[in-house]
This record gives C-alpha cells, sequence and structure tokens, in this order.
C-alpha cells in the first residue's frame, strides 16, 4: 500500500519568497502528481494530474490557503484509496 499523505516541497523553477506573487508546491502520491499553487492574498488552487481540483479565496494569507488546499488533498486522496477499485472488463463472446 502507497502513501497517501503527500510530501510538498516548494518548485525550485519558480521565484520564492517575499516578492513572489504565486509560489507552487508539489508532491507525488503513488502515479498522482499533486500541485498547489498560492498567491499572497490568499488565493490557491490545487491540480491534480494536471486537472483543477479545487480552489480557495479570501484566505488570510498564502499560509492559509496552503494549509486548507493541503487538507483538501490529503482528504482526496484519503477518499480515493479507500474508493472500491472498478471491476475487470469482462471479455464477451462473440
Amino acid at each position: 500500500m502507497t502513501t497517501i499523505r503527500p510530501n510538498w516541497a516548494p518548485n525550485e523553477d519558480l521565484a520564492v519568497g517575499k516578492g513572489a506573487t504565486v509560489q507552487q508546491f508539489v508532491a507525488t502520491v503513488g502515479t498522482d502528481r499533486l500541485e498547489i499553487e498560492v498567491a499572497p492574498w490568499g488565493e490557491g488552487t490545487l491540480k491534480i494530474n494536471g486537472a483543477q481540483i479545487a480552489k480557495v479565496s479570501e484566505r488570510k494569507d498564502r499560509r492559509e490557503a496552503f494549509r486548507d488546499l493541503k487538507s483538501f488533498a490529503e482528504r482526496y486522496m484519503r477518499k480515493r484509496a479507500a474508493a472500491p477499485a472498478a471491476p475487470a472488463a469482462r471479455p464477451t463472446a462473440h
């Protein structure tokens, strides 16, 4: 069983620190690539495999936006891991 808790790391290719407009954090869980982007004014998005699945706005700052998106990602991955696997397609006789 793979871990469902992402280990977030900043994207080193983007500017970070006080002057950065957007910060991006990435994590990999199994074969899924997770990305969180947050802005200093408290907006952010969560993408899994390139598809946006969550967005927050009007948070106090980027840290609060990150915490909310991180929690959402962990809940999403737990639910996904707990979901039963789809049954394999049965061959049909012709």
